[in-house]
Order: C-alpha cells, then structure tokens, then sequence
C-alpha cells in the first residue's frame, strides 16, 4: 500500500517537472520493490527529461492512456519506445557530428582545440596565434571555447585584439553575459 502512495507522488513530481523529487520517490519504490515496472519506467523518463522534457512527458502522457486501457505489459511497451528513440538519437547525434567535422574540412582553418594544444606544447600562445592569425582562422564549435579563447588574448596582453573580435560579432551576442564579463576585463587590462 506505501509503494502505490509513493509511486502516486512520484508521478504527480514528474507531471509537474519536478524530477529531482520524481527520481528519489521512484528510487524510494524500487527500493522496496526492485521489480516494480512503473518506477523502473518513471527513472527512464526523469532521465529522458533532463535531455529532452517534451519527448518524455509525452511519452508519460502516451503511458497513462495504455494503462488506463489496461493494456498488457504498458511499461514494456513504453521502455521498448524509449529504447527505439534512443537509438535514432544516437545515431542521428553521430551523422551530425560526420557532418559538422565534413564542413569544418571544407573549412580552411584549424579547430580552436587544436590550435590550444599547439599553443599549450610550444608555451608561446602569443606567438602561435600571431602565426595562426597570418595564415589560417580558428574555428570554434562551442562558445565556451570562444569565451576561453577572448580571455586567452586579454591575459597575454592582447586585450585590443579581444575586443576587435568582440567588435566584429552581432548586437544580440555582445549583450550576452559572459561576453559583457569579458568586455570589462579587456576594458580593465587596457587602463594598466
């Protein structure tokens, strides 16, 4: 009888997104119950919602209607679905990521990733991004590396040429927070 009070509680925590709460009552179920299905299921749709919330509350709403129709094996039939689109993501995660490294071949540069370790081996970033600039672009694939690289220039001295690059991005990026953040360091370094 506790398991079912629980399992209701960690329902309604997981249809109102409060999946922290969701995970540890399902936890909680399975504790008890290391067989019990439907908290098996709502650990598989917490951990699908922290990924993609609208595909696993979906499915949640998709489950209830099978069990209200009291159908056969409802958990199994949604872990079957899950497991189906987890294997499309992946695979669709791995014919982006060929494409993205064919466009960056195409691309007449060097990956920010590379262009760091080369910098990192040879202790020299001033001199290496000299080089770099002079005969190819960096290309960057994440902001974070975009921001590290800003904050890269302004700590070996070249906060001029932080903000010229900050200057050559759209209006709606130059307000982003980090950005703003790096503005003021580059503005700062340049008053020493």
């Amino acid at each position: 009888m506790k398991a079912r009070f629980v399992l209701q509680k960690a329902k309604k925590a997981f249809m109102l997104k409060k999946y922290a709460t969701a995970i540890q009552l399902f936890n909680d179920v399975i504790i008890d119950n290391p067989e019990n299905k439907e908290a098996k299921l709502g650990l598989l749709l917490c951990d699908m919602a922290s990924d993609n919330e609208e595909q696993a509350q979906k499915l949640f709403e998709y489950y209830q209607l099978t069990k209200a129709q009291k159908k056969a094996d409802a958990e199994e039939g949604i872990i079957n679905l899950i497991n189906i689109l987890d294997k499309n993501t992946n695979h669709f995660v791995a014919l982006l990521n060929e494409y993205e490294e064919a466009q960056m071949n195409d691309i007449d540069g060097i990956l920010y990733s590379d262009f760091k370790k080369i910098a990192n081996d040879k202790n020299d970033f001033k001199k290496i991004f000299e080089y770099a600039m002079f005969s190819t672009k960096i290309i960057f694939t994440k902001k974070s590396d975009f921001y590290e690289f800003l904050n890269l220039l302004i700590d070996n001295g070249m906060s001029n040429i932080s903000m010229q690059y900050i200057e050559s991005l759209s209006s709606d990026i130059t307000s982003d927070s980090e950005i703003q953040k790096i503005i003021k360091r580059a503005l700062k370094a340049n008053e020493i």
